[in-house]
């Protein structure tokens, strides 16, 4: 979108009016633009938790903090100098839970879009943070959701949110990690107003392993115990075909052979033996748990140095009293242990097997924070014209410092949004907007 044509000098003027230092923002504005992530594939949160975690949160204390933990709102911008440190305003607030206290220091919000500055501190004593502290799939951030009503369907409810974390510093002596968070929500599912965000996850490391060997006896091979299976059996797994899952009827029987190299008791090695002249490869874990081993990938290493890849892998599933589930019977929420069996082409006489993944720790708790804002709407312009660019309608634009946001419709039935250009002239030069996304209605074709 190069040229605004006759509303160019009233978009200059507007702009020129906008209360903030711009000398301080102009770098922060090229790089900090958030992506907004496609209606289909955005929701951090995941719905199986969240409706549990938003009845817990009730219980949650959310204090204000007369004294801030941390050294307070001064401190931390004197400290840091933060890069949106000119437009937040201090908050003071936080949430404890578990021995984690996640303090709110400062924040703004500007209508979808909303920049926040929180800290993470074990008070316990343990020191549980780590510089690899995150809250991955657990954050949220409350939003308005908007019904979409479609003739002859269930009512739908959806919407679009992503965010920007970044790590400012991490406090060993303290054992306080800092972030700053820039968040954007789709134009028709809007932040919650007063702002409200949470967690019910907090991860506190990851190690991971990378062609780890695993110690394993391989002697006596062709004596392993396999058990029939059905096609119904099979819950996933990696290169199966898309429809004939009946190709299955065997598989090695669910047991403890050895522990894996990280020493988890959550994962272990089932069982090892060759089935119709096929090395089978079955490793075990423990279900529905937010830490601790992850998923594997195996790979074979014969004596003489050759990697063999296998060539298939299925998964099973057991209840607590190790019956085999079938999912045409069982729901996947009843599973207890889970088996991932890799099948390799040949059998090697001598060989290692080695293995990828990796092993977090972390806690489950609610920490919620309720954050009301004052003074973001002098710092905001919005035009709500109609401007033709090529073959996008721009019915809505909004400028703030966190970013520019654009509403509008197209013609064609694909959006193309590779050639999309967009620049902000100031005082201080033209800043170009190089970084952005998205998201858009397919069959409103509007974005």
């Amino acid at each position: 979108m190069n040229e605004f044509d006759a509303k160019e000098q009233i978009i200059y003027d507007e702009i020129s009016q906008i209360n903030v230092d711009a000398s301080k923002l102009v770098k922060e504005v090229k790089s900090r633009i958030r992506e907004e992530i496609s209606l289909s594939d955005s929701y951090h949160r995941r719905w199986r938790r969240s409706v549990a975690a938003a009845v817990a949160m009730l219980a949650v204390c959310v204090f204000t903090a007369a004294a801030a933990v941390s050294g307070g709102f001064d401190w931390f911008m004197e400290k840091f100098n933060p890069s949106f440190g000119e437009i937040v305003e201090p908050v003071g607030i936080y949430s404890e839970d578990k021995g984690i206290r996640m303090e709110i220091i400062g924040a703004q919000k500007y209508n979808n879009m909303a920049i926040v500055y929180l800290s993470l501190q074990d008070v316990t004593g343990q020191n549980r943070l780590t510089e690899q502290t995150d809250f991955r799939d657990g954050y949220s951030v409350k939003m308005n959701p908007q019904k979409q009503e479609t003739p002859g369907q269930k009512e739908i409810i959806s919407g679009s949110l992503s965010w920007k974390k970044e790590v400012i510093y991490f406090n060993e002596d303290t054992n306080t990690i800092y972030y700053e968070f820039i968040i954007t929500a789709d134009p028709d599912t809007p932040l919650a107003d007063p702002l409200e965000l949470g967690s019910f996850l907090i991860y506190f490391s990851k190690t991971s392993y990378v062609d780890e060997p695993i110690s394993l006896s391989l002697e006596n091979l062709d004596t392993a115990e396999v058990i029939s299976i059905t096609e119904d059996n099979v819950w996933g797994g990696s290169n199966l075909p898309d429809n004939d899952y009946g190709i299955y009827t065997k598989a090695l029987k669910p047991g403890y052979m050895a522990a894996m190299p990280h020493g988890e008791e959550d994962q272990w090695i089932s069982n090892v033996g060759v089935i119709d002249g096929k090395l089978h490869v079955q490793v075990g874990r423990i279900m529905n748990k937010e830490f601790g081993s992850s998923d594997v990938e195996l790979a074979v290493l014969t004596s003489e140095g050759e990697a063999i890849q296998y060539d298939y892998s299925i998964d099973l599933l057991e209840d607590e009293n190790n019956n085999i589930l079938n999912f045409e019977e069982n729901n996947y929420s009843g599973a207890a242990y889970k088996y991932e069996e890799f099948i390799f082409p040949v059998v090697p006489e001598n060989f290692n097997i080695y293995f990828n993944g990796f092993v977090s720790s972390g806690v489950e708790g609610n920490w919620r924070a309720v954050l009301n804002l004052n003074g973001s709407d002098k710092n905001i312009l919005v035009w709500n014209d109609n401007i033709a660019v090529e073959d996008y309608l721009i019915e809505h634009i909004s400028l703030s410092p966190l970013g520019l946001q654009i509403i509008g419709s197209y013609e064609d039935e694909e959006l193309s949004t590779h050639n999309v250009s967009a620049e902000v002239e100031t005082g201080n030069g033209i800043i170009r907007l190089e970084e952005g996304g998205g998201s858009r209605n397919h069959e409103k074709q509007t974005f």
